[in-house]
This record gives C-alpha cells, sequence and structure tokens, in this order.
C-alpha cells in the first residue's frame, strides 16, 4: 500500500490530506475544506476569487462620457 500523500492548504497552513485540499479555478491555490469559498457551484480560495469569476475583469467595456 502507497504511503499517505499530505500538503500543506495555502489559506490556514494546515497539513491534511491530498484528497482533502481543492484547487481553486481562479488563481490555482490550494485550500482545505474547511477554508474553501463555494459559490456559483464551486469550490474558491476565498470570496474574492469567487466574485471574480462571476462577475470577471471590466475590461472592453467603455464609460460614455456626458
Amino acid at each position: 500500500m502507497p504511503g499517505e500523500l499530505s500538503l500543506e492548504c495555502s489559506k490556514c497552513s494546515r497539513t491534511v490530506h491530498a484528497w482533502l485540499l481543492l484547487t481553486c479555478p481562479m488563481c490555482s491555490r490550494t485550500v482545505c475544506v474547511k477554508c474553501a469559498h463555494f459559490e456559483y457551484g464551486r469550490y474558491f480560495c476565498g470570496p474574492g476569487c469567487a466574485v471574480y469569476f462571476f462577475y470577471g475583469d471590466s475590461e472592453g467595456e467603455e464609460v460614455e462620457e456626458p
């Protein structure tokens, strides 16, 4: 039987089993299930990445001047 693979959460620095870590789809940080933020049907490292995932960047949107 192979040895257990343990990694560290990038948020709380706890060492947990690899299968208890989640990867943020926006910034690729690995966080444990206790630190993960669930929003919009996905797990993120925090609310900032969740908001950025949903609303995106304002790039390309021009503001009209009166």
